[in-house]
């Protein structure tokens, strides 16, 4: 049996009578810890309200009171455990029930009795409270979209500009500042409002003091200068010495700033006098982008003849390479401001001083006129409820009342705490007194902070692990046992995140040190980490491929174990899902696709639109090009009347629609078009002349079913996303109609796609793979890990109006660094500058933290993959600091140099593009066949859905073949098509047997009863085909492989627009080919020749038209051919 190395510290913490604040790394059974202390609890209090667990999320808070319960229903009605966590476990739960019973608590029966709150939750119950006692009434609830309601705010107060008061005077002052944009003005405003429990405490003390904020900047100076002059003190007299060497002898029209240093002894003033001075020196030592001079010139103050010097240079710049942190504290220093706040920029300060709180006034204004609220509005809530009163010994009743009923609280994930939520708990903790019996637990890793974006700062972790919070001093505990992953990923995590993370501790920047695990497990014979480079402009595709194939292989190879593809942002997958859909392979993506970008979802949306406006003509054109309607690009235009024989008269869609149906003009259309327009031009002015009478969201779908709109769906999961919508429409619609789109529409685009196999036919026992962002898999675990695009970079940070960071010094002492935006038409204030460096060292460490997150997911295989570039010396590029790469390329680059780790080089030209399968043109339009007729009971679609996909589009099949020869054709290509979708391997001879009774009941649909020489016909065309070598080899999976492609075109030359549906596409060997199937044989008396040279001449034409569209969309060659299934011939045809 292993032995758990910190079992002892793993005891202590189940000590009731003391507080903890214990760091627990990844994979060391945090949450299991966590269990046992509750349980331990539990024996000890009189209510089980006495304790208070809080968590971040939902998710953990509910996994946490499900351990807690499954606890008690475990050592209630089964026996104890030989494991010895669980029956340490089963040993407290027991204890645990003997309370409950001895209180009567019946926590078996009513669970929700444990106290286990998200922090937004618990401050709701405190604003509640408080709001009851106030006599406010109840709690607004808090609003989905809260960013029209800020938006609505910024607009209110600026409206108060035309005033002749004080608001109109400071809105003058912030509108010149923007350069007189009210728009962007506004959009500044409503982008700070979200973060308003940030700054609204601090900015009523901004306002009119210069002289503090002068005071903060000349500490933050002398602090960070005193910490680089520390480092550089064995090279100080060094440094010094050549400094002034260097300044006397610069030509005399180089660097004026370090020529003025000639005669210099020591280093400058730790303060903002020297800070100039002090920048000059280290500029000597890096260049223009930050990084360490290898060498200097004549032009740096060594001239080609003092070799002496310049080799002293060098031997002190190869000193300074070694030493790991001093690049960053170089920067530092080279970002600090030179002055306190400008007096323009304190004239805007003290402006948002005034103006701030009026703008959050507005909001409240307007949630009370919507009966909403946001997260912040109930923060701010529980502050004011929490604040102390000074008639009642600085304790607020709400905080005397929690301060009765709770004893313990328990915090999950400290390290994501704000100094906010750290405010609260002060506040609900001021109480306390040592050896009263109540204690503090606190749990959280440094090395896992990922949420700085909610202004978390994990600086505030390492500051409770060192001075107390409020009246209560935790006592730090260490883990160290990893129970989840193997030796070889702990070793591996060990080794390069030990140089990945910062050396030295930093409060104020979230500077964490790592701290190595010890492996419960061991090792296993595979390697445990491996990396892929892609090296050329092909890099995406190739990742994706390869990244496919991998899954692929260990389904093949370990169907048991899971795999999970983990990425930093939504679009790095634009080439891996479509990668793993062609290799055939089953996963889910967890708040991955955006609801607002899957077709059903758009075509429904543009449904909703036209049914709410006649004028919305963009609405009513996207809704006749939709599947289930399905007109084309030269139809629309017609419908339109745009092109040069007929102007535009601006006539409403419905109208128009309307005159059509009404004098029956359906002649200048197409044929599609015309039997599409006969068949849903009814249904819509049945949907328009009855609109507002109904539910408008049954009417939506009333009028959706009657189109053919479940008809035109490809499986359960475009029908679920359809349900989704619906729902929400449901929820929004309000006698009969929208009324506020912009928020709908906002909350259309925070909806994502449910996680569901896009691949019914994989084998059941294959395990689906999981895809979602590394902040989504935090708290989970994979056998095995895919971190793909480890070189993207992250979205810039925008510029704010306000830019703020309280800076806690090494004595844990707080204060405040506040500057506004720049004018328009100036450069940033350096104050300004400053903080925006800040805000990327910070971003940049939690960039390393985001990768040992990801990196400690896995439990036996970790699989990297980036982007590498080659460097004209001959090595590899350094990624940019932005990177995920970037903090371990060293470690990287070491393993890639020995051939640890491998390099593909994508042989693509540059300046392509690399992404053909994902070409927006590519995403083709499918639509319903010509001959669709609506179901008489079309509710039973919605509610069962297709299992099949309907063909892409009806093409223009050749005059010279009969009505029944084309119907014929059209069941083939069905077949054809589901084949090489599914793999031949998934068609064995019994369901083969079963095709004529499936083509008989299509061609029934299709007006066609096929005799049984017919369907032999079919049967043996299909038999031929797969005995083909050549047939077996178009229907077999293949790169961007794809069947019944539409390609939309417009001409510029003859206005003409279409589109063109190409049977079969796919690259092989580097080749496009394109393959048109012909459902046709040799006439009586005519050679295989003389037949194949008729229908090359007859379809060459078409067929270059085919190979033209996809040579304008990607660079590989192409090809094109035509295959006849029932002779077996496959003809290349030849295009110029």
């Amino acid at each position: 049996m292993s032995i758990v190395a910190d079992q002892a510290l793993r005891s202590q913490a189940l000590d009731t009578e003391r507080s903890f604040i214990v760091s627990a790394p990844a994979g060391s059974g945090k949450t299991g810890l966590i269990t046992q202390r509750v349980l331990r609890l539990l024996c000890t209090v009189d209510n089980p309200e006495e304790i208070l667990s809080i968590t971040f999320t939902r998710k953990a808070a509910a996994e946490m009171a499900s351990r807690v319960h499954s606890a008690l229903q475990l050592a209630a009605y089964h026996p104890r455990p030989d494991d010895e966590y669980q029956a340490e476990t089963w040993d407290l739960a027991r204890l645990a029930l003997a309370r409950d019973q001895q209180r009567d608590w019946n926590l078996l029966d009513l669970p929700g009795r444990l106290r286990i709150q998200t922090i937004d939750g618990f401050c709701r119950y405190i604003a509640s409270q408080f709001a009851l006692e106030t006599e406010l009434g109840d709690l607004s609830d808090p609003g989905e979209q809260p960013q029209v309601h800020y938006s609505a705010a910024a607009r209110s107060l600026l409206g108060k500009l035309e005033g002749d008061d004080t608001t109109a005077q400071y809105l003058e002052v912030l509108l010149r500042h923007t350069g007189n944009d009210l728009s962007r003005c506004e959009t500044l405003l409503a982008d700070i409002l979200n973060k308003r429990e940030q700054w609204l405490p601090l900015i009523y003390d901004a306002a009119g003091n210069q002289a503090y904020f002068k005071q903060v900047i000349e500490g933050i100076v002398a602090e960070t200068l005193f910490e680089l002059s520390d480092v550089l003190m064995p090279i100080a007299g060094q440094l010094i010495e050549l400094v002034d060497f260097a300044a006397t002898h610069l030509p005399p029209e180089k660097n004026p700033a370090l020529q003025e240093l000639a005669g210099i002894a020591d280093f400058p003033d730790d303060d903002l006098a020297g800070i100039g001075q002090w920048k000059t020196v280290l500029r000597m030592l890096v260049t223009q982008k930050g990084e360490l001079r290898k060498s200097v010139t004549k032009n740096d103050g060594f001239p080609t003849e003092e070799k002496a010097a310049k080799a002293r240079m060098k031997e002190l710049l190869e000193w300074c390479s070694e030493q790991g942190a001093i690049v960053d504290l170089i920067a530092n220093v080279l970002h600090l401001p030179d002055a306190e706040i400008s007096e323009s920029q304190q004239a805007l300060l003290d402006a948002l001083g005034f103006l701030l709180p009026k703008l959050a006034a507005e909001l409240n204004e307007q949630f009370r006129l919507h009966d909403l609220c946001d997260y912040s509005s109930i923060t701010l809530s529980a502050l004011q409820a929490l604040e102390p009163c000074p008639e009642d010994a600085g304790i607020s009743d709400i905080t005397l009342r929690m301060d009765y009923q709770l004893r313990h609280i328990l915090v999950d994930e400290f390290q994501d705490t704000s100094q906010t939520q750290i405010k609260l708990l002060k506040a609900l903790i001021s109480g306390w007194e040592p050896g009263d019996g109540r204690s503090l637990f606190l749990v959280g890793d440094a090395m896992q902070s990922l949420y700085s974006f909610r202004n978390a700062n994990v600086g505030l972790f390492i500051n409770s692990q060192r001075h107390p919070i409020g009246p209560v001093s935790c006592i730090p505990l260490a883990l160290t046992t990893n129970f989840r992953s193997n030796e070889g990923i702990v070793d591996w995590v060990n080794t390069v995140f030990q140089d990945a993370f910062p050396t030295r501790p930093d409060i104020s920047r979230g500077a964490i040190p790592y701290s190595p695990s010890i492996a419960y497990k061991g090792a296993e014979t595979d390697p445990a980490v491996s990396f892929q480079g892609f090296l050329g402009s092909g890099y995406e595709m190739s990742e994706a491929e390869e990244i496919a194939l991998k899954c692929k292989e260990i389904n093949n190879k370990y169907s048991d174990q899971s795999i999970a593809i983990l990425v930093r942002g939504r679009s790095h997958l634009r080439a891996i899902i479509p990668a793993l859909r062609r290799m055939g392979l089953n996963w889910q993506a967890h708040d991955i696709m955006p609801l607002a970008s899957r077709m059903p979802v758009v075509d429904l949306m543009s449904m909703t639109r036209a049914l709410l406006s006649p004028a919305d003509r963009i609405g009513w054109l996207s809704l006749l090009r939709a599947p289930f309607c399905g007109l084309g690009m030269s139809d629309l235009l017609l419908l339109t009347n745009s092109t040069q024989r007929n102007a535009y008269r601006g006539d409403p869609i419905i109208e128009q629609l309307g005159t059509i149906l009404s004098s029956n003009s359906f002649y200048e259309f197409s044929s599609y078009g015309q039997t599409s327009l006969q068949r849903i031009v009814p249904v819509l002015l049945n949907a328009w002349e009855n609109r507002g009478r109904n539910n408008f969201r049954n009417a939506l779908e009333h009028t959706w079913q009657q189109l053919g709109g479940p008809a035109s769906l490809s499986g359960g999961a475009d029908l679920s996303d359809v349900r989704r919508y619906l729902d929400l429409v449901e929820t929004w619609q309000m006698a009969g109609i929208i009324n506020d789109w912009a928020n709908f529409e906002l909350a259309v685009d925070k909806l994502y796609a449910e996680p569901s196999p896009v691949n019914i036919q994989v084998e059941q026992s294959k395990n689906i793979i999981q895809v979602m962002t590394i902040h989504k898999s935090k708290g989970l675990e994979f056998d095995h890990v895919f971190l793909p695009g480890l070189t993207r970079r992250s979205a810039s940070d925008k510029k704010p109006l306000l830019r703020w960071q309280e800076h806690i010094d090494s004595d844990s002492q707080s204060t405040l660094v506040m500057a506004p935006l720049g004018a328009y038409d100036e450069e940033d204030d350096p104050v300004y500058s400053y903080l925006k460096h800040e805000a990327g060292v910070k971003s940049r460490l939690e960039n390393t933290r985001v990768l040992y997150v990801a990196s400690t997911r896995a439990i036996k295989h970790l699989y990297l993959f980036s982007e590498v570039k080659a460097a004209k010396n001959g090595t590899w590029e350094t990624p940019s600091k932005n990177t995920l790469l970037a903090p371990v390329w060293s470690f990287i680059k070491q393993g890639v140099d020995a051939g640890r780790y491998q390099v593909i080089d994508t042989n693509v030209e540059e300046g392509l593009s690399g992404q053909r399968a994902i070409s927006p043109i590519l995403q083709h339009i499918r639509r319903l066949p010509e001959s669709y007729e609506i179901p008489t009971a079309s509710t039973v679609a919605i509610e069962t859905g297709r299992n099949e996909t309907t063909p892409a589009e009806t093409k223009t099949l050749d005059p010279n073949l009969n009505r029944r020869a084309r119907h014929l054709g059209t069941v083939m290509h069905r077949t054809l098509k589901q084949l090489a979708n599914e793999g031949i391997k998934a068609w064995p001879e019994s369901r083969l047997a079963r095709l004529p009774l499936s083509w008989s009941a299509q061609l029934k649909e299709l007006g066609i009863i096929v005799d049984k020489s017919e369907l032999s016909e079919l049967v043996a065309a299909l038999q031929t085909m797969l005995k083909d070598p050549k047939g077996q080899w178009m229907l077999e999976a293949h790169e961007d492989a794809q069947c019944e492609v539409a390609l939309g075109y417009y001409r510029a030359d003859s206005h003409e627009a279409g589109t063109s549906v190409i049977d079969r596409t796919f690259i092989s060997d580097g080749t496009r080919w394109i393959v048109d199937y012909k459902f046709t044989a040799p006439n009586d008396h005519e050679t295989v020749e003389m037949f194949e040279e008729r229908q090359i001449n007859a379809y060459k034409k078409q067929l270059s038209h085919y190979v033209r569209l996809y040579r304008d969309l990607a660079p590989e060659p192409v090809s094109s051919a035509l295959y006849f299934p029932k002779i077996g011939l496959f003809s290349e045809v030849y295009v110029d």
